[in-house]
């Protein structure tokens, strides 16, 4: 039987270059987006298609929403960044009628671009913005990685397949 996921984040834990970062209060991941090519203008055609080549990945960038908590002052540290964000989320099980928690990961390197100091109102947390440039993202469920962008390897694989093994391959 099917079992419904709810994607209610129940807690989640940051770790940037092995320091566990404190009063993160959310965290932007990036959009993984592929360029497209307009196709228009060919015979039979009844509407323009933008056909994507499943082989790149558009610059991307993520962010990362705090509190100058414990730890927060080294988000901000010029250069590479390689994070871990651990996340916990429900699951009803439909088939068992109880909730279940599912375990996901996100390992995270970018290099840090800029920092968003936030306002300063009484009675309210100092909060701060960073923003990264996205060299890599993986992304694992339950112990199996779904998704792999690594810019500087080459890499685009979801759920197990590479999509630029096929090109490499017919260019050998």
């Amino acid at each position: 039987m099917p079992k419904k996921v709810f994607n209610n984040v129940e807690g989640h834990r940051i770790i940037d270059n092995k320091k566990t970062i404190e009063d993160v209060t959310k965290i932007g991941l990036p959009t993984i987006k592929h360029p497209t090519t307009s196709i228009s203008n060919v015979s039979g055609m009844a509407m323009d298609v933008d056909m994507p080549n499943s082989t790149h990945i558009e610059a991307a960038d993520f962010t990362i929403y705090h509190n100058n908590g414990i730890n927060c002052q080294y988000l901000a540290t010029p250069g590479k960044h390689t994070m871990e964000v651990r996340t916990v989320r429900q699951a009803f099980s439909t088939a068992k009628g109880e909730i279940e928690h599912q375990s996901v990961k996100y390992r995270i390197t970018g290099v840090h671009v800029e920092t968003q100091k936030g306002d300063i109102e009484t009675g309210s947390p100092y909060g701060s913005t960073e923003k990264y440039s996205l060299l890599r993202y993986e992304e694992e469920i339950n112990g199996t990685v779904v998704t792999i962008v690594d810019a500087m390897a080459g890499i685009i694989r979801y759920n197990g397949k590479d999509y630029n093994d096929v090109v490499q391959q017919m260019l050998a």
